[in-house]
């Protein structure tokens, strides 16, 4: 059966109706998880490439050990050597600087600064050979290029697909640029007669240098997608979706260290379910097990973009407020205690409500250590429980407005 014009054109443009939308969404999320990533990816890079730029700095002394048969002096004075040791010198000082501004000042626009530099870096070192009057070295040098790969990988570090394509596309025009100036600048088929050692230039090599290029971001993307697909499955609780322990309290120690950088308040709340057992006894483990999916889902609606929350396990959820003080974490959770009492959950033919205690604690008020400001909220949690249930309290200056269930 084959389908007519009509009937193509029909379906080509409900594909690309679909499709399209599709990727502009992937193109504009910025998903926690995404965020997350990135930072974390962005720290390893940047220790990644001081390692590595520090390692380049050595190689660069491997002329004086006299390995070759050629002279120590000549070797390390060879235009070739010293246009290494100053982009060696010149990657070493980035790589100091975005590894220092990584630890103590990122924003997420540091991703694409970061490969923006590690790119340009490469094609700055050919573009020097272009200034030495040596356009063939610049174009087919042997070593220079491979580190466009280098660049372009790092970039799946940061599970981020985007940033992937970006390395690449950024590192397929420097190259094709350097190309086209060259062109219009030079006689290469003279630059060969003179400098046969680097081999004679041709568009279709590099054509095909920019399509391996181009491949390498691609396998870098899916490398990211799948990374990021493994990172979401390890982070969530599967029955309610919030955050597992494991991802809180690995997340935990990087608010902790924005905090004691930046002097500001970093908030814990504990949320308890109120008699949890009672309903798991009355309406089973489905009701139990839905009371906690609709209570995290309120709570995942009542939090903003910056703050964490994850379940620690049964019933006890945590909620981190970054720099936000007692009060207003107090105000923030006594709203949510009163929606979770508002709430009426459908469990098979019965009607269920629910309520939560609530115990709150900041640092550095309740302890120096986010252990201790955890204890500190929890102790509290249980206060709540023992003078009522369906209560916040938090430090005793604050306790009084909170304390007891309005109604």
């Amino acid at each position: 059966m084959t389908r007519s014009p009509d009937t193509s054109l029909t379906v080509a443009l409900g594909t690309r109706r679909v499709l399209l939308p599709a990727f502009l969404r992937a193109l504009r999320e910025r998903s926690r998880l995404v965020v997350e990533a990135g930072e974390s990816g962005e720290r390893l890079v940047a220790r990644v490439r001081l390692i590595s730029m520090a390692l380049l700095a050595l190689i660069q002394l491997t002329p004086l050990l006299e390995l070759d048969s050629v002279p120590a002096r000549l070797a390390f004075r060879s235009q070739e050597a010293v246009v290494g040791r100053g982009l060696t010198g010149a990657g070493l000082l980035v790589a100091v600087l975005l590894c220092l501004a990584v630890r103590y000042a990122y924003r997420p626009w540091m991703c694409l600064l970061s490969i923006f530099l590690d790119v340009t870096l490469v094609s700055a070192g050919l573009a020097v050979f272009f200034a030495l009057n040596r356009p063939l070295t610049g174009l087919n040098s042997r070593v220079v290029f491979e580190v466009y790969f280098l660049a372009v990988a790092s970039a799946g570090l940061r599970y981020d697909w985007r940033l992937c394509v970006a390395a690449s596309a950024l590192a397929v025009a420097e190259y094709l640029g350097l190309s086209f100036y060259a062109t219009r600048h030079w006689d290469l088929a003279a630059a060969f007669r003179a400098e046969s050692s680097y081999g004679e230039f041709g568009w279709a090599a590099q054509v095909a240098r920019s399509v391996v290029l181009v491949g390498a971001g691609v396998i870098g993307a899916a490398v990211a997608l799948r990374g990021h697909r493994w990172r979401h499955l390890s982070w969530r609780d599967g029955l309610t979706g919030l955050a597992n322990r494991a991802w809180f309290e690995e997340r935990l120690e990087e608010e902790m260290s924005r905090a004691r950088r930046s002097q500001r308040p970093l908030t814990f709340a504990i949320a308890d379910l109120d008699s949890f057992r009672e309903l798991n006894s009355a309406h089973g483990h489905a009701g139990g097990d839905l009371a906690l999916q609709t209570v995290a889902r309120r709570l995942r609606h009542s939090i903003r973009k910056s703050d964490l929350a994850a379940r620690l396990g049964g019933d006890e959820f945590v909620i981190a407020f970054p720099e936000t003080d007692v009060a207003q974490a107090l105000m923030r959770m006594e709203g949510l205690r009163q929606e979770v009492a508002a709430l009426r959950i459908h469990a098979g033919r019965a009607v269920v409500t629910v309520t939560v205690s609530v115990g709150v604690a900041s640092w550095p008020a309740d302890g120096d250590e986010v252990e201790e400001v955890l204890a500190a909220a929890d102790a509290r949690a249980f206060e709540a429980k023992r003078l009522g249930k369906d209560r916040v309290v938090g430090p005793p200056p604050a306790r009084a407005a909170l304390l007891a269930p309005h109604g």
